[in-house]
């Protein structure tokens, strides 16, 4: 046996994930190259086929859609908060015929009403 065959580079081979990172225990020790990227080959498809059932159960795990911008609508078209929209409303039209006010008052009063009625409409639709 030559000096060249005991330093071999697929004797021992440590394969490494696409991350990076060494493989735990996976330490493939080879006659030839053939095999030792047979058994690398084989490990690889492995950690596939795990990542494939780990996205697949994320898919069928979805959350469902988020109901909350429905209710929030809902909530500054009622009776409470209608007023403060059309204040609201109001001074957005003074601000486009060019008045240099800001309308972050009225913004936030009008969105203040409309948190307080969805609050329990929202916490009512969770599990």
């Amino acid at each position: 046996m030559s000096f060249f065959d005991l330093i071999n580079p697929f004797s021992y081979v440590t394969p490494f994930h696409a991350d990076g990172d060494a493989a735990e225990e996976s330490v493939v020790v080879a006659a030839d190259a053939v095999e030792a990227a047979a058994v690398v080959i084989e490990q690889i498809e492995e950690s596939n086929a795990d990542e494939e059932e780990t996205e697949t159960e994320k898919e069928e795990e979805e959350e469902a859609e988020d109901k909350a911008p429905l209710i929030k609508e809902g909530c500054g078209e009622t009776l409470a908060c209608k007023s403060l929209k059309h204040h609201y409303d109001e001074c957005a039209a003074r601000v486009e015929d060019g008045s240099s006010e800001s309308c972050a008052e009225e913004f936030l009063h009008f969105m203040e009403c409309v948190d307080h009625c969805a609050a329990s409409k929202i916490f009512a639709q969770l599990k």
